[in-house]
């Protein structure tokens, strides 16, 4: 005397699990209520098949950031941005020294020399006496 199942049991699968579970159930001929029955009874059966599903899935899944490495790049890029303005104004302050370092020695190029120590009206027997 068979009873015929009246019981439902909801499983919730991947799609990769879902069509794992059917091709195989198409292999061996049966529905997939009766390959699911089969597979609790005799857990071994499918479970290779399960795992490899699982693992299916896995691989097919979107990449989520990880947060980790989203804060990593934020903080490197940060840095980085961090260092170029250091540089720019680096770059900026010593353009500007020399220009002023420039114009300070075109300037004295340009200035006679008027500090002998002696004074200029004085004559060379003047000086000589001193």
């Amino acid at each position: 005397m068979t009873t015929k199942p009246s019981e439902r049991i909801v499983v919730f699968v991947t799609p990769a699990q879902k069509l794992a579970i059917s091709k195989t159930a198409d292999t061996l001929g049966i529905s997939v209520s009766e390959l699911m029955r089969r597979a609790v009874l005799n857990f071994n059966a499918t479970s290779e098949q399960i795992k490899v599903a699982g693992i299916v899935d896995r691989l097919r899944a979107p990449k989520a950031p990880d947060p980790l490495n989203a804060a990593l790049k934020s903080v490197a890029e940060k840095a980085a941005a961090r260092e170029a303005r250091a540089a720019a104004a680096s770059a900026t302050k010593r353009a500007a020294q020399a220009r002023i370092a420039s114009q300070a020695q075109s300037e004295e190029e340009i200035e006679p020399d008027t500090d002998q120590g002696d004074d200029a009206s004085l004559t060379d027997d003047t000086r000589s006496e001193r």
